[in-house]
């Protein structure tokens, strides 16, 4: 074959695995979403299917000469070609080190790890959903050995999740900030005692259109995607066109599921903005979780929970809960939607102390991973953490170590991506507010436009172009560094300066 020929095959067989891809997340939806509790089993062995076919498909020799061939004559490719062929055969370099049987494993256990987490979360029953976790866990060890690593272990896993990073730069930076803001917490927080949950009764079904209404505002095009109720909230891309949201309800106080709406809706305007005309190859892809949990995490707290969006904020909550809005003003919702306080869901943390909740999962991690760590001692480890980091221990394992369902469901080593969205979002937003010096007044309004529009320009229609600290480094002009978080924090409350480490 010529050198065209192997174009062809590379993106034949791309455009096959990104089909494959999406009835795989179709399947993960359906699952978390609308699945009879007894189709558990059955579901397992679909999804083990799915997985299989698709990694036999990315490592077929016919396509493994191909990628070779091409990454051998990049000098002759576009530049699209030559961010495709080196972005595929780096991923295909590690998976075909993945035995088949393993990816079957893998798949399984992450399936019936999932469905088990979700029956025994409510009644913190860990003995029950303990085996499966410590299959996980061997499962996660086997593949650091199978992929391999030059540092630590974990980094073999770390890679998956965040291209090109390791631990030994990760970690310092995100304990070092840990460190820092552990410093000014307690100040922080005791501007917030007696500031409860917001009083009175949500409806879900009103709760929902709300969320619906703002998820809208920000970007979101309901003719490309759904919002749906789930266990746990998450985003997933079935497809062109096809981008869904989940959150969850609590009919006593309306901003975890308002805010887990604005934070999928930024993972979904992620999605929805990378070129179309590249979907199912690297150009078309996110460049990694820590810029999908930037931009995620930038709609949620750089945006959702500034003082201007509270202006826009109170009159969608004044149309949906007209009774609860008379006693609550612009103010009074800051004061709810940024209250700070150490506590134990991560889901629900504020953003000063959410960074305490990612070094927590991620120490645990590490150490699950390096073996000095056992699933049996897991929950006694958890609390130890969350006491030293946050001055709390949870009373019920559902509200500590089976809180999450990224272990229960095979993600390891994507935690400290949450953490790194921080660092890369406040960099970002201190950008962009230079080219958009009116950005208050704007969402005030209720008008988010050309914060989208920013975006898209600077991060989503670059897909993999860039690694993540080249791409903050292009909009920036400056490394990836924690500075800009720590001093945000302490501008917006009002608080010395944490020192810098």
């Amino acid at each position: 074959m010529n050198l065209t020929d192997h174009k062809k095959k590379l993106y034949d067989q791309l455009s096959e695995i990104h089909t494959l891809r999406g009835i795989d997340a179709l399947l993960g939806w359906d699952q978390q979403v609308y699945m009879p509790p007894k189709a558990s089993e059955g579901r397992a062995a679909q999804i083990e299917y799915v997985s299989l076919l698709t990694h036999r498909r990315f490592t077929e020799p016919e396509f493994i000469e191909s990628v070779d061939v091409l990454a051998e004559n990049l000098d002759q490719l576009s530049d699209d070609d030559r961010v495709n062929v080196r972005e595929v055969k780096r991923a295909l370099d590690r998976q075909r080190k993945l035995p088949d049987d393993f990816v079957a494993e893998k798949a399984r256990a992450s399936a019936i790890g999932y469905d088990t987490w979700v029956k025994t979360r409510p009644s913190s029953d860990f003995e029950a959903v303990k085996p499966v976790l410590a299959q996980i866990v061997d499962i996660a060890r086997r593949e650091t050995d199978l992929v391999g690593y030059t540092e630590h272990p974990y980094d073999a896993l770390l890679d998956a999740f965040e291209p090109y990073s390791k631990l030994s730069a990760v970690k310092p930076l995100l304990t070092g900030l840990a460190e820092r803001l552990r410093a000014i917490i307690p100040e922080i927080a005791a501007d917030f005692e007696g500031i409860g949950d917001p009083e009175g009764a949500y409806d879900e079904s009103r709760q929902y259109a709300m969320g619906r209404e703002i998820a809208s505002d920000l970007g979101y095009d309901f003719q490309s995607g759904r919002l749906d109720k789930t266990a746990h909230p998450f985003m997933t891309t079935i497809g062109r066109n096809d981008v869904r949201i989940t959150t969850r309800y609590f009919e006593d106080n309306f901003l975890p599921a308002l805010y887990g709406v604005i934070h999928e809706t930024g993972h979904a305007l992620y999605e929805l903005g990378l070129p179309p005309d590249r979907l199912g190859t690297p150009c078309g892809e996110p460049v990694s979780m820590g810029v999908h949990e930037s931009q995620s995490r930038l709609w949620e707290n750089l945006i959702g929970r500034r003082c201007s969006f509270m202006e826009y904020l109170h009159r969608v909550f004044s149309k949906h809960f007209p009774e609860a809005a008379a006693s609550m003003d612009e103010n009074g919702l800051w004061m709810h939607a940024n209250k700070v306080k150490p506590d134990l869901i991560r889901v629900e943390a504020d953003e000063v102390t959410y960074t305490q909740h990612i070094v927590v999962r991620m120490l645990l991690e590490e150490a699950l991973v390096s073996g000095s760590l056992q699933v049996d001692t897991l929950p006694e480890a958890w609390d130890d953490l969350y006491e030293t980091y946050l001055g709390v221990r949870s009373p019920t394992l559902k509200d500590g170590v089976m809180q999450d369902v990224h272990w229960f469901s095979g993600a390891i080593g994507y935690f400290p991506s949450y953490a790194l969205g921080n660092l890369y979002n406040s960099m970002m937003l201190q950008t962009a507010q230079k080219a958009i010096p009116d950005m208050d007044e704007q969402i005030a309004r209720g008008d988010f436009s050309q914060i989208l529009a920013w975006t898209r320009k600077n991060v989503h229609e670059h897909g993999m172009r860039f690694t993540g600290p080249d791409l903050i480094k292009r909009i920036t002009g400056r490394d990836l560094e924690s500075d800009t978080f720590a001093e945000y924090v302490a501008e917006k409350f009002g608080v010395t300066e944490p020192q810098r480490r």
